[in-house]
């Protein structure tokens, strides 16, 4: 009896010694999810190494998932990242990281429950590689309590916006209205202008026009403004911005994620406020998004840790107690009320934002196409740096089409550029 008393736990001690680690690699700001998870499932184990996301492009995930492919292990089984064409590029036979996840790892009711869109940067061919973080729509921040005190109306329109920039420039000089300091700011100024640099019209054909007109009623908008200082070409995100622009920020358009994630410490608590993305004044109004974040599987996990790593990206990505304690507003439907909710609840805003997010969350315009390449380190290599050297920001529109038509055709695309 003793004997198969023994054996019975040696048995269990090495079954025990079999349960799987499962790898997990993200960015700093995801690491409390993980953690929540951990917490919330004490007998999983997991092994969390923290990168920094493939932030603008930085080509980290790719340069891992590479290396991997050639000594043939080392996977990370679930990987965040910051840039959302990491599908169309993760997914391509260079790499063929990600896992297919609508074939049965991850039930169509889950999928289902995502906003209406959301997925279509994480569809290829039919078939979803990954789940999406949060939406990270563009909305007009504003300092209410500033607006009341000199007397301004909150502008609906881009060239509102400007006009209103030329007054602060003169009446308010050190206050700013705006930011294109940083790699993203063509997703905060160019995609809601519709501007045609990054269009996938057909599987392999691409629309790239630096000429075209809605490219530079964006850019000549807020070159003035750049001149006048009403627009910083600082990073919002650089060691000196909270100092020089703490309470002088008077409007920023932006993503949803700034509200919970810059803003704090920018603005006195309860003077911030959103509204509608701004209009070109004709036609019906679009905007762009910055970030959001996508969860991938690998499609090298195998047996019955599939499973397992398919309800570990499954919880991460939708249930509320990962979304509820991330900066950004969720992909996932029904997380958005709870998270609405804890955002009014801390005091931070001074009007509602419920309705303001979730009509911007449908206005993301869909001619900025997901592709291998990263838009925005080519605009931060291009207009950032020409900015930063006294360029206009109408001046490095062709250097910056012209980057991008190189990496297109490298990939494979036929560049064409429609008027």
């Amino acid at each position: 009896m003793a004997l198969a008393t023994f054996g019975f736990v040696e048995a269990a001690s090495a079954a025990k010694a079999k349960k799987p680690t499962i790898t997990i690699w993200v960015d700093s700001t995801r690491v409390p999810q993980v953690k929540a998870y951990e917490k919330a499932h004490p007998t999983v184990k997991i092994a969390m190494n923290i990168y920094n996301g493939n932030a603008n492009g930085s080509g980290t995930l790719q340069s891992k998932i590479a290396l991997d492919n050639r000594v043939g292990n080392g996977w990370p089984d679930i990987v965040f990242s910051e840039e959302n064409n990491d599908a169309a590029s993760l997914a391509s036979p260079q790499f063929n990281y990600p896992a297919v996840l609508n074939k049965g790892l991850v039930s169509k009711k889950i999928l289902g429950g995502y906003a209406a869109g959301t997925l279509a940067g994480c569809t290829v061919n039919g078939k979803v590689y990954c789940l999406r973080n949060d939406l990270a729509m563009n909305v007009l921040f504003y300092n209410s309590a500033l607006m009341t005190q000199f007397g301004y109306t909150v502008p609906t329109t881009w060239q509102g916006w400007q006009t209103l920039g030329e007054q602060v420039a003169t009446q308010h000089p050190g206050y700013i209205v705006g930011s294109v300091g940083d790699n993203w700011d063509d997703d905060i100024y160019l995609w809601p202008s519709e501007c045609h640099v990054d269009d996938v019209v057909k599987t392999d054909t691409i629309d790239i026009n630096a000429a075209d007109p809605n490219c530079t009623r964006a850019t000549q908008l807020i070159d003035p403004l750049i001149k006048d200082g009403a627009v910083t070409t600082d990073s919002v995100f650089s060691s000196t911005f909270g100092t020089t622009y703490n309470n002088k920020i008077l409007m920023m358009v932006g993503p949803a994620w700034y509200g919970q994630y810059l803003f704090p410490g920018l603005v006195t608590k309860g003077d911030l406020a959103v509204a509608d993305p701004l209009s070109w004044g004709s036609g019906p109004t679009v905007t762009g998004e910055v970030g959001g974040g996508l969860w991938f599987m690998s499609s090298h996990v195998t047996g019955a840790t599939k499973t397992l790593t398919a309800s570990i990206l499954t919880w991460l990505s939708t249930s509320y107690g990962s979304q509820g304690i991330s900066p950004g507003y969720p992909a996932y439907v029904a997380d958005e009320t709870p998270w609405i909710a804890g955002q009014q609840a801390s005091g931070l805003y001074s009007n509602q934002i419920a309705p303001v997010f979730a009509k911007a969350a449908t206005e993301v315009w869909s001619g900025w196409s997901p592709v291998p390449w990263s838009t925005d380190s080519v605009f931060g290599s291009t207009v950032v740096t020409g900015l930063n050297s006294g360029s206009t920001m109408t001046s490095q529109l062709a250097g910056f089409a012209s980057q991008l038509a190189d990496f297109a055709q490298s990939d494979g695309y036929t560049v064409v550029t429609t008027p």
